[in-house]
This record gives C-alpha cells, sequence and structure tokens, in this order.
C-alpha cells in the first residue's frame, strides 16, 4: 500500500482546459505500508516547478518559490517514482481525484501516463470518511477527532502521509477499509 500526498501550485482548471494551465507538483511525499500498516519504504522530494507560486499557495503551504528554485524538476525524480510505485497493489489519498489529477497532468506533460504503474485499488479516504459521517472531512478535522491532537504541518506531503495513516489504522480498526 502506497500512502501519498502532493502539494501543487493550484487547482486543477476545467476539463479540457490546456495542459500548461494545470497545476503542477511542488512537493511530493508518499510512505509504502506493509499487511500490517508498518512503513517500510519512503519518498519524497520538493519540485521546481518552474513557474511562480501564487500567494495563497505560499499562505497555505509555507513553500515559497526561493525553497523550490534550486530543486530538479518533476521529469528528474520520475523513474524513482516509478521504481517506488512498481508492484504495489493499493495506492490511497485522503482526496485522491485531486491528487490523481495533477499526478497524471505531470505525466501527460511527460507522455508518460500509460507508461506509469498505477496501483490496480485506489483508495479516497475523504469518501470513506463520508460514509461514517455523512459529509467530507478535511485531514486535520478527523485527525484531531481521532487523536485529540491538532495536525501539526498540515499542507506539507509527507507530515499528511503521516496524519493519513493514523486515520487509515483507525479506519481498519473500525472495520471501515478492508
Amino acid at each position: 500500500m502506497i500512502v501519498f500526498d502532493l502539494e501543487t501550485t493550484g487547482l486543477p482548471k476545467a476539463q479540457g482546459a490546456d495542459l500548461d494551465l494545470q497545476p503542477r507538483i511542488t512537493e511530493f511525499g508518499a510512505i509504502k505500508l506493509n499487511e500490517k500498516l508498518e512503513e517500510i519504504d519512503k519518498l519524497e522530494f520538493l519540485v521546481n516547478p518552474g513557474i511562480p507560486l501564487e500567494p495563497i499557495i505560499t499562505k497555505i503551504t509555507g513553500l515559497t518559490d526561493n525553497d523550490l528554485k534550486d530543486k530538479k524538476p518533476f521529469v528528474a525524480h520520475l523513474d524513482e517514482m516509478i521504481e517506488f510505485f512498481l508492484g504495489e497493489r493499493q495506492l490511497v489519498a485522503h482526496n485522491l481525484p485531486f491528487d490523481r489529477a495533477v499526478l497524471t497532468f505531470e505525466l501527460e506533460r511527460l507522455e508518460r501516463v500509460t507508461s506509469f504503474p498505477w496501483p490496480p485499488e485506489q483508495i479516497c479516504t475523504v469518501e470513506i470518511g463520508e460514509t461514517i459521517w455523512n459529509k467530507k472531512r478535511k485531514l486535520g478535522d478527523i485527525y484531531l477527532e481521532i487523536t485529540g491532537k491538532e495536525h501539526k504541518g498540515a499542507h506539507r506531503s509527507i507530515a499528511d502521509v503521516r496524519a493519513l495513516i493514523k486515520i487509515i489504522e483507525w479506519y481498519y480498526s473500525g472495520s471501515h477499509l478492508v
């Protein structure tokens, strides 16, 4: 199982919008778990998106253009990502359609969408949560409810992944995720 999260330059535009207008990845974080939900591998990196960040993105993530200016572009991380994803059965994210869409945009720019080793089972924890609480909930709100603690490091990829793993453990313990 891979649990992952992205930070990006913004939100996806309307379907069919020019690919150059679609958001880019600024940060990637993923943790690979075994069947006991124990961490067995981790991949994280910052990305130079090649475009300036909007002030709202800096406000949300704390990332600045200066933080990213000396980082490698997405393509430089692709082989490492492929190796990390290869052979995995499950992909989990909070609001998976968003993260999958932005990763797909990056792969489309490189003409690599069809050759990427997407895990066949893809799980969105927002959707699981919706079946429990009858509404969509933010990662930090769920984390606070199940742990009694504020989510420190929110909107940074690996911190969000670690918070999500706690939520996944809770979902499994209540048989919400099997």
